[in-house]
């Protein structure tokens, strides 16, 4: 009977600590995987919990590193989250519930005045001692989850994380020799409850820490890019200005020759043309798509290219029903157009061509505004969607086509990138939202 009851009292506090963990992981990293994929990881944590607490019991450095291994693992397949913040986690978590649980176990003895032999063989109080470790570490779990939030790390640790690697390590070295009875054992316990406190501390200030530089750096980058649509504002308000005082000219020569050919003038025409040759330092491209900003943004990058000796040519459709933000439009067109001028630099002259193609398309459930970029590039290392960098400064550059992603990303538009046999193509189809 007594047998039956501790696989029982096993198998709940294996509940129970599978559900603290899970709130300790909840509070600090955004889960990957829902629905039916998580489920079937925690069962599995679960069930693997309660077979390493019931076939293995003399081995202590097997039984830690196996449950330790176990929690790092499901840590890594369902949470978002990066090794570093994922072992201190993982740590902490395990060295406090050892801790706790020693220093209940003490308190209870203390209180009943029996020896330990006799409270092991008291089934009530020890079955009660052990379901309030259990409780307590639930409800501490259940409480650092209602002050700390989860939030996406960077991929890459920062310069401090081996500082913060020796708490863990220290933790689990002082955690081992503890598990080992001894008569020195209650002083590793008050060492490892220390380093218990300090780790708590340090993995909230190293979360502050990842919190602020995120910050930070998020502030630089919505500076940069208040910056760069600054810019382009201003510079697609002047061109579509040139371009309207260009058109007026136009206009006006055409008049002023249509005026000559009546009259029979033809001498004067010729002159007048070959006037306007000499005089005429740029190239009016009149893309005309009924939709200003997007014409000013490809008239003022057509210029561009024109000057920079690149040949720009563009195919539009009417764009008057498009309903998308002009602002973003204006800077996921002008990066692009920005970064495949920039692409053809490198290029002998006769190699530089930049093609366009925006189309809109009104049938269907949702209209979608299509954009084509083509242009020639060498060799272009793609990552998941976006080019690599090989610049010192990875976050003060490379607004182009990693801007140009999250814009579209916010609209869910479907994206691609490829390079191959030396041609750069970037496609979007862009659904239209009233």
């Amino acid at each position: 009977m007594i047998e039956y009851w501790g696989t029982f009292l096993t198998i709940v506090c294996a509940a129970i600590a599978t559900v603290a963990f899970l709130t300790f992981f909840d509070a600090f990293f955004e889960r990957k995987q829902m629905g039916g994929k998580y489920w079937c990881a925690v069962l599995l944590l679960f069930a693997v919990f309660v077979l390493i607490s019931l076939t293995i019991h003399g081995n202590i450095f097997l039984q830690m590193t196996l449950e330790i291994t176990l929690e790092y693992i499901f840590c890594s397949a369902i949470y978002r989250s990066r090794w570093d913040r994922r072992f201190f986690l993982v740590a902490t978590i395990y060295a406090i519930s050892f801790s706790s649980s020693y220093w209940i176990n003490q308190l209870f003895l203390t209180l009943s005045g029996q020896s330990y032999e006799e409270y092991l063989w008291n089934i009530p109080l020890y079955s009660v001692r052990v379901l309030t470790a259990a409780f307590l570490l639930l409800i501490l779990a259940a409480t650092v989850k209602q002050v700390h939030h989860p939030f996406a790390s960077d991929e890459q640790p920062r310069v401090w994380i081996p500082v913060f690697a020796v708490f863990p390590l220290l933790t689990l070295l002082v955690l081992l020799v503890s598990y080992f009875p001894s008569p020195e054992q209650w002083i590793w316990q008050i060492c490892l409850a220390i380093l218990d406190l300090m780790d708590a501390v340090a993995l909230f200030l190293l979360d502050h820490l990842e919190r602020a530089a995120l910050e930070r750096e998020q502030l630089l980058v919505v500076r940069e890019r208040a910056r760069v649509q600054d810019e382009n504002m201003q510079a697609l308000s002047q061109a579509y200005g040139a371009q309207r005082k260009m058109t007026h000219d136009f206009r006006a020569h055409l008049a002023a020759l249509a005026d000559l050919m009546e009259h029979g003038s033809m001498e004067d025409a010729k002159k007048y043309l070959a006037d306007l040759r000499v005089r005429t330092t740029e190239r009016v491209l009149l893309v005309n798509s009924h939709h200003a900003a997007v014409d000013a943004v490809l008239n003022q990058k057509g210029y561009l290219g024109k000057q920079r000796g690149v040949d720009m040519r563009f195919r539009v459709n009417d764009l008057s029903p498009l309903h998308l933000p002009a602002a973003d439009i204006t800077i996921v067109l002008a990066n692009l157009l920005d970064n495949a001028i920039e692409a053809c630099a490198a290029l002998a002259e006769s190699d530089r061509w930049v093609r366009v193609l925006i189309t809109y398309q009104a049938s269907g459930k949702i209209p979608m505004l299509s954009i084509t970029v083509a242009n020639p590039s060498g060799p272009v290392d793609i990552r998941d969607g976006v080019i690599a960098t090989s610049k010192q400064d990875k976050m003060l550059h490379g607004f182009g086509l990693q801007n140009v992603r999250e814009i579209l990303q916010r609209y869910g538009a479907e994206q691609m990138i490829s390079c191959e046999n030396g041609l750069f193509t970037f496609y979007c189809s862009w659904p239209d939202s009233v």
